[in-house]
């Protein structure tokens, strides 16, 4: 397992198998609810409400709280639920033919994975389609590394005199830009 700070970025098994923190090829502010609106999935990132997860016998709530207050929680920060956004929530229990809270979790992951894979497909078609990159063929697996691919992957495609040696000012410009932290 690797971690930054308390944030687990890649677990790997022992067959070779790695899963990966996907946020690292996306802009900061990027959510997965943005993510999957990006790619129009017919999909819509769902609502639960963490705030209600004391203890483990809350999963057997048989509905959903239609209150707002308790649908904040330290996940979500200071967004607040819309009564819209609770009705969506309660219909996709009841098309989910969910019988309790701890169904309703089950759905909501589910969910969440459905978007991630299919949001997550999309931006490694259309990498593949604007820049010629896929970033699991290529091993980069964050903004930066997917930065100086594309740059090198241009500069080798145009074979500018100079285009290699550290002197040249597109080059310098393009990594100066593209350096984190």
């Amino acid at each position: 397992m690797e971690k930054k700070g308390n944030k687990v970025t890649q677990i790997r098994t022992s067959s070779g198998i790695s899963f990966r923190d996907m946020t690292k090829l996306l802009a900061p502010s990027t959510n997965l609810r943005s993510f999957g609106k990006l790619f129009n999935l017919e999909q819509v990132k769902a609502h639960f409400p963490f705030g209600l997860l004391t203890s483990v016998k809350i999963l057997d709530l048989p509905e959903l709280p239609s209150d707002p207050k308790l649908w904040k929680s330290d996940l979500t920060g200071n967004a607040k639920i819309t009564g819209q956004e609770i009705e969506e929530a309660q219909k996709l229990y009841v098309d989910s033919g969910c019988k309790n809270l701890g169904d309703y979790l089950r759905t909501y992951l589910k969910l969440d994975v459905i978007i991630l894979y299919k949001a997550g497909q999309e931006w490694r078609r259309t990498l593949k389609r604007v820049v010629g990159i896929d970033f699991i063929e290529t091993g980069k697996y964050t903004i930066s590394s997917l930065s100086n691919l594309a740059g090198m992957t241009v500069s080798a495609n145009n074979c500018d005199i100079g285009a290699f040696f550290p002197n040249n000012s597109q080059i310098y410009r393009l990594l100066r830009l593209g350096m984190r932290g």
